[in-house]
């Protein structure tokens, strides 16, 4: 089977398990978390700075261009990312794999605020980069914050390493989080001990903290992750993968299969 018919049953793939096309975010949640964004909640701005002069019209067509759905439009309680944006997007992450897996020699951080849907996606890329030849930066593994983040005002959330992938912690559960924190400490601590740090994998405030930091993101971002859609429309960010991002690991792995074929130049 050659690449472009293997792209063709996956976009069949994608329709028929709501990853893309109809999906479960819909497009009430979507306009909720983009007026969200625009007060400046912390758990929706993900790290940027872009939602400080912007305004709604211009947060919605942002959002447009980047998942092919006008959220402002239509049957408020339907969600829907056009599959050929998903397509696109995977497309465009495995170009931008394909010479970290060709040559090697890279820096990689992988981090994901949503473990139970992407940690397994993260973890084969890092293990592809890995067995590339690139280092895959694990700095402040095991490490706790200074400070609260978020509803864990508590007590004191932290930075793991599963799979190389950097996840958020307390106590003894991983964490799905939105906030910018985690990927902020690793970033300062990475320049401090004099670590490159040339790509970026990530998703919402975990992307949106390298984003910030000028660093080169692969992000994924469900329609609702609105800031990413944002900074990609004013030319901070230009690979976004939309696709819904919640569903367990197993709906997902024909993505990351395909995506590390492409990025191979593998045809199966």
């Amino acid at each position: 089977m050659g690449i472009a018919h293997e792209e063709a049953d996956l976009h069949d793939l994608l329709v028929e398990r709501s990853l893309s096309g109809g999906i479960r975010t819909v497009r009430r949640q979507s306009l909720a978390y983009a007026h969200k964004m625009l007060k400046g909640d912390p758990d929706h701005t993900f790290g940027l700075e872009e939602w400080r002069a912007a305004s709604i019209d211009e947060v919605v067509t942002a959002v447009e261009a980047g998942i092919g759905d006008r959220i402002t439009d239509g049957d408020p309680e339907f969600g829907y990312i056009a599959p050929g944006h998903t397509l696109a997007g995977i497309r465009a992450h495995a170009d931008a794999l394909a010479p970290f897996l060709r040559d090697g020699g890279g820096t990689v951080l992988l981090a994901t605020g949503h473990p139970t849907g992407l940690l397994d996606h993260y973890a084969d890329l890092a293990r592809a980069l890995r067995n590339a030849g690139n280092q895959i930066v694990r700095v402040l593994d095991d490490h706790r914050l200074d400070h609260a983040v978020g509803a864990h005002a508590a007590g004191e959330t932290g930075i793991r390493f599963f799979g190389g992938v950097a996840c958020a912690f307390h106590d003894e559960a991983i964490l799905h989080t939105h906030r910018p924190d985690h990927m902020e400490a690793m970033i300062a601590a990475a320049t401090t001990g004099g670590v490159p740090i040339d790509l970026v994998i990530a998703d919402h405030g975990m992307a949106g903290a390298a984003i910030a930091a000028g660093l080169h993101t692969l992000s994924i971002a469900d329609a609702n992750d609105i800031a990413l859609f944002l900074a990609r429309a004013r030319g901070r960010h230009e690979h976004v993968l939309p696709i819904e991002d919640n569903f367990t690991p197993a709906e997902f792995a024909p993505v990351t299969a395909y995506m590390l074929r492409r990025a191979t130049g593998i045809a199966v």
